[in-house]
């Protein structure tokens, strides 16, 4: 059965409307927050699966894999190439569908956060080549010429402002062109998730068995805030968006989302030591 559109839904008591405000805060943080650790997670799983099928012992943690033996050449870009294919694919697949659309609960709220994180994760990691990632890890196991990391920095760049237009074709239609809710959604809440992010990475990392180096640890730290940099940059270009208002509806806390994100930040501090496949 098709979701029914807000229009045909009974009408919502009346709320204070710095309530409904608090509420937006509340709802977008907790699903920017869980939406971000599933998609590292889904990515990390893509880098684990595919190592393991080109024959190496592969050993996932919270924000990354390793390979024994080491993986080289062909078989290491194809294993870092998986990553970025796997988020690319997932969020526009994500983005097409929408199942919650009409909804306009936190599941629609978490669902896009996934689909337009997975999309940032793709076009970050293009975005970076220089510095390092998956990318540069395809460059440099392929030998390709150095100019082609510029190459990708350019369309990881346009990458990313295509991305936050589609975030702000999500937030007029959430939102309308009420300049406070827009901030509440795609603002104040990505200055608080942003920190949470950054601190659950770096609490993480320091914990994790991974051996990672001090380059590691800062591409960790920069995706953390790049992945969902789209929010804020959306607030930019939301005047030249043309969307018909579907209304957000949500709960004042989502709790099943709290709850989801405490068992999430719980799986990274188990897998601590490893999980091995292959």
């Amino acid at each position: 059965m098709a979701n029914p559109h807000p229009r045909d839904l009974p009408a919502e008591p009346s709320v204070p409307q710095s309530w409904t405000y608090a509420w937006i805060v509340v709802n977008t943080l907790v699903a920017m927050v869980l939406g971000t650790g599933i998609t590292v997670l889904l990515h990390e799983l893509a880098h684990w699966v595919t190592g393991a099928a080109l024959g190496s012992q592969a050993t996932l943690f919270a924000f990354g894999v390793t390979y024994h033996p080491p993986l080289t050449g062909t078989a290491a870009a194809g294993a870092a190439a998986a990553g970025p294919v796997a988020s690319l694919v997932i969020g526009s697949v994500m983005q097409v569908l929408q199942p919650f659309r009409f909804r306009g609960d936190f599941a629609h709220l978490l669902w896009i956060w996934v689909a337009v994180t997975s999309l940032m994760q793709a076009a970050v990691y293009l975005a970076i080549t220089p510095y390092g990632g998956d990318v540069a890890t395809i460059v440099r196991e392929l030998s390709l010429p150095a100019w082609s990391a510029w190459v990708a920095v350019a369309v990881g760049v346009a990458a990313m402002l295509g991305v936050a237009h589609q975030w702000a074709i999500h937030s007029v239609r959430l939102c309308g062109r009420d300049l406070t809710r827009l901030r509440c959604f795609s603002g104040y809440p990505w200055l608080i998730g942003a920190a949470i992010l950054v601190g659950l990475a770096a609490v993480t990392t320091d914990l994790s068995g991974m051996p990672f180096t001090d380059r590691e640890r800062a591409v960790v730290l920069v995706a953390a805030v790049a992945q969902t940099v789209f929010a804020p940059l959306s607030l930019l270009i939301v005047r030249w968006v043309n969307e018909l208002e579907e209304p957000l509806l949500v709960k004042p806390v989502p709790w099943v989302g709290l709850v989801a994100c405490v068992g999430l930040i719980g799986f990274n501090l188990a897998i601590g030591g490893g999980l091995v496949l292959g």
